[in-house]
């Protein structure tokens, strides 16, 4: 069945949301750590493409955060609602 906006308060849908965020971040960093124990280069591309990655993600989720900021919560609760459907974290 479908998730609805209404199952969770958008301060739930807010946290999930960061959660959902910090999760991401933590399977990207470990992911690069896993690269690096199967001896990749510290120096090569592709861990310099992957930090490089990190480094976008977190600073995209700081700024929706600072977006956030501008919102009521129900609308930012939506929004993040709307966001984890559309990236197929929620069904």
């Amino acid at each position: 069945m479908a998730s609805k906006f209404s199952w969770y308060t958008p301060e739930e849908w807010i946290d999930m949301w960061i959660s959902d965020k910090k999760c991401m971040t933590a399977t990207m960093i470990q992911n690069m750590a896993d690269d690096l124990g199967a001896g990749y280069d510290i120096g090569g591309d592709c861990i310099k493409r992957q930090r490089a990655e990190i480094e976008a993600y977190e600073a995209d989720w700081q700024k929706k955060m600072m977006d956030f900021a501008a919102m009521d919560e129900k609308t930012a609760g939506r929004w993040c609602f709307y966001d984890m459907k559309k990236r197929g974290v929620i069904e």
